[in-house]
């Protein structure tokens, strides 16, 4: 799998954002080949179960599945 793959991955999230937020609301969705495998209540876990499941060789992706996206911000100092 390469960084095309997860790009994909992740497209199919945003795709079936509403649908996926109906069935799996503020979860961790282990998605791989494009296919949600399982949901769990912790990053840690998914991470934990993609890793167990597919091993270190293959990409798959942890997405935290939220009605908004989180907002990410860069704070400067000015000294």
């Amino acid at each position: 799998m390469s960084e095309k793959d997860l790009i994909k991955n992740k497209e199919h999230i945003e795709k079936n954002k509403q649908e996926l937020l109906k069935e799996y609301p503020n979860k961790y969705l282990l998605v791989y080949k494009e296919k949600v495998i399982n949901s769990f209540d912790t990053y840690e876990k998914a991470a934990q179960a993609g890793v167990m499941q597919f091993g270190t060789d293959e990409n798959f992706l942890v997405y935290h599945l939220t009605e908004t996206e989180p907002l990410n911000f860069i704070m400067e100092a000015i000294l």
